[in-house]
């Protein structure tokens, strides 16, 4: 952290925040039945209405909780206001939380709370137990704190209520990929909510919150901090959630395949800003921002209004960093850093002011746990001019049209509609009759295998496959989660289902599908493959119909889609969706191809560190 004597000062300078003193902390106090207070400055509740549960009130934000033969329990710390006023007059609201959650069937990890006129109830979910909410159809999917969420909108007739019983909405953003620390800004949500014409109206509570339906489980939340008040990041996109001119999202790039053209930019040698800026050696030549406001910048000529930028930095520890891109004093997104190794993340099609602007890169959310540390940017495109810098200015190679990476060979369809149909859990008797379908219409398929599924009598299918063209990827071998594995079972999970396809149909696995599609830290260090997620349809679930799970293809489907079926055992809707599917989405001029080839023919690199793609253009 902060090697300064001044660093204490931070507080002064940091936004609003309800991180009591450790001096005035109390001792925790366990309560085991309904209750609601305050305490260290958050409010708290334990809500249930049958069953066993307890709930210890740690230091500040942090709680510990369990529950068994319950029906519906929360438990939750945060603070809640008084109705009078929306989320724009309060000002911006982030948790940044750590927790050890261990739920044993139906459960959220989520920020919770309600507005009222009108009357919402609203989730933001990270993580989940066994069943993944809310179970209706996405309205869209939102890009914030560098993870992607589906939107759902629900309705609650005659339910319970902070108003008694009553019908009102629920609104749920949730997580692709489960995660269990870092930060969620609930205020860029709401924004989203409302672009994607859900109202919010005059804030109730917002708080951390641990929920569980009908199951058992336990969780730590060991680390809760809440802010109130500040500005938001604006880093927010989404293919529903962004308005006619969403804000970019970052997207990360590979170093391997950052472009030749363009502008290079070593970050020592802009113009310095901030009471902490200083430079650094470690882990390479570059700058620390350490507090708010803390910044660099420098002057760039741009005779186009359009460019994508790239920045290559990290955080001091493992906590996430944020930085800010701002252009002629405009701020146009933001780059996340989750750890302390240096990485290359990308805001593609920034739109900027022509001529000579400001360049700044610039920290506004620091709570006083990370500080970031910047190595350079890069600014990619057609008329980008010299920069004051005096460093790798102008664009002058002439190769400003060419979108393949490097290594490429496929010639690069940008204006191809293009997707790739996946299909998970198989091989079984389902697969053949998936493959029926597919060699009606000519259609190729990627097929993510569980390992323990290839066997002797699964060998036909899979040369079926292949000598249909489809592609074989992995799913794992047991099909568990992997996020609770050692890093040698994570390796040979993959080790094994590699070895299992390729000794018995001779093909290499390119890619890999996580089981839930739930990641961690430990399997991105440990799985050399492009990890896959997809567009989801709720097709595992046999309530959902045949008519239901084409028309989700059809209604969101985006040129570049990834998206995700399954071919288990007996899943027969699928198969009775899949002509449908098939006709819909030739007649909307999308052309189906594999996995490999989708990547190829966008011309974009999959070897991204630390990113699980669903669709090749984001």
């Amino acid at each position: 952290m902060k090697n300064k004597l001044t660093a204490a000062l931070l507080a002064v300078v940091m936004t609003a925040s309800l991180i009591a003193p450790s001096m005035t902390a109390k001792a925790a106090n366990t309560i085991y039945n309904n209750e609601s207070n305050t305490q260290d400055g958050y409010d708290y509740e334990l809500w249930k209405d049958s069953g066993n549960t307890s709930m210890t009130l740690n230091a500040g934000g942090t709680f510990e909780c369990s529950w068994s033969n319950i029906n519906n329990a929360l438990f939750r710390k945060g603070k809640k206001f008084n109705d009078t006023q929306t989320y724009q007059q309060i000002g911006n609201i982030s948790f940044d939380y750590a927790a050890d959650y261990q739920p044993n069937g139906n459960s959220y990890l989520c920020v919770y709370g309600w507005t009222v006129d009108p009357l919402v109830e609203y989730y933001i979910v990270d993580s989940w137990g066994t069943w993944r909410p809310p179970g209706t159809q996405s309205k869209g999917q939102i890009t914030v704190d560098g993870g992607t969420y589906d939107v759902y909108e629900a309705d609650r007739i005659n339910q319970p209520s902070i108003q008694g019983n009553t019908t009102f909405k629920q609104y749920f953003s949730v997580r692709t990929s489960k995660r269990t620390s870092g930060t969620i800004s609930v205020t860029e949500h709401f924004k989203a909510w409302e672009r994607m014409g859900m109202k919010m109206g005059k804030l109730h509570e917002a708080a951390l919150n641990v929920e569980g339906y009908q199951s058992s489980g336990k969780a730590n939340v060991y680390k809760n901090n809440m802010t109130i008040g500040g500005s938001s990041s604006g880093n927010q996109g989404g293919n529903q959630g962004g308005s006619n001119t969403p804000s970019p999202t970052p997207t990360p790039t590979p170093e391997s395949s950052s472009s030749s053209t363009g502008t290079k930019v070593e970050c020592e040698k802009m113009t310095k800003s901030g009471q902490y800026t200083g430079n650094i050696s470690s882990p390479f030549n570059g700058v620390a921002l350490y507090a708010n406001n803390d910044s660099v910048k420098y002057n760039q000529y741009f005779a186009n209004g359009t460019h994508d930028f790239t920045l290559r930095a990290c955080s001091n520890n493992n906590n996430m960093a944020r930085v800010d891109l701002k252009i002629g004093g405009q701020t146009k997104g933001t780059f996340y850093y989750g750890d302390n190794y240096p990485a290359e993340y990308t805001i593609k099609n920034v739109s900027h002011g022509t001529g000579n602007q400001t360049v700044e890169l610039v920290v506004t959310a620091d709570n006083g746990q990370w500080d970031a540390y910047l190595d350079y940017l890069k600014i990619d495109g057609a008329g980008v001019g010299s920069s004051d810098s005096g460093n790798n200015g102008g664009n002058n190679s002439g190769n400003t049209g060419n979108n393949t990476q490097p290594g490429q060979t496929a010639p690069v369809q940008q204006n191809k509609k293009l997707v790739a149909l996946t299909f998970d859990d198989g091989p079984s008797s389902t697969t053949s009759q998936v493959l029926d379908v597919l060699e009606k219409y000519g259609v190729k398929a990627t097929f993510f295998l569980i390992g323990q599924n290839v066997n002797s009598n699964t060998m036909s299918i899979m040369q079926r496959q292949v000598n249909m063209g489809c592609e074989l990827a992995c799913h794992s071998y047991t099909h568990e989660d992997m996020t609770r594995m050692s890093a040698n079972d994570i390796r040979n999970q993959i080790n094994w289902t590699s070895s299992a396809i390729k000794n018995t149909v001779g093909v290499d696995v390119k890619f890999f599908r996580p089981p839930y599609i739930s990641v961690n830290n430990a399997m991105y260090q440990n799985i050399d493959l492009p990890f896959i997620q997809g567009s989801m349809h709720n097709d595992w679930e046999n309530s959902t119909s045949a008519w239901s799970r084409a028309n989700s293809v059809l209604s969101n489907t985006k040129d570049g889609d990834i998206i995700l079926l399954h071919d288990f055992q007996g899943n027969t809707q699928t198969v009775d969706a899949l002509p449908q599917i098939i006709e819909g989405l030739k007649n909307q001029g999308y052309e189906f191809v594999t996995v490999s080839e989708l990547f190829e023919q966008k011309g974009v690199n999959p070897n991204v560190e630390y990113k699980i793609w669903s669709n090749v253009k984001q």
